[in-house]
């Protein structure tokens, strides 16, 4: 009896590790296969203008997308120019857009907003 009884425990030890490993395989395959994902679908310049920028601030214009100011895809214009705008970090398309966005922050970080 003594036996059978680890033997199940056993199975059962043998079989939710299964499930456990499985499932973290699975986990994996959802993971972008490669760090250059986000290459996927831009024009070779904003690709390079974007990869100046570090991971996490390169992320981050890739989700403005665009500069609020002159409505162009950051990138375009080169190196995209942080800003920082009411304690909101911003990215522009080039420093000529700053002074514009200084003047009327309110406007252009609604723009952003809305998007």
């Amino acid at each position: 009896m003594l036996r059978s009884k680890n033997i199940v425990s056993w199975c059962s030890l043998v079989f939710f590790s299964a499930v456990l490993l499985a499932g973290c395989s699975s986990a994996n395959k959802s993971a972008p296969s490669s760090t250059a994902d986000w290459k996927k679908g831009l024009d070779e310049d904003v690709v390079t203008a974007l990869s100046q920028l570090s991971p996490d601030d390169r992320s981050a214009a890739l989700s403005q997308k665009v500069c609020p100011v002159s409505d162009k895809p950051l990138g375009g214009m080169g190196k995209p120019f942080q800003v920082t705008v009411e304690g909101e970090k911003v990215f522009l398309c080039c420093g000529g857009c700053q002074d514009t966005i200084r003047a009327d922050s309110k406007k252009y970080l609604s723009k952003l907003k809305s998007k």
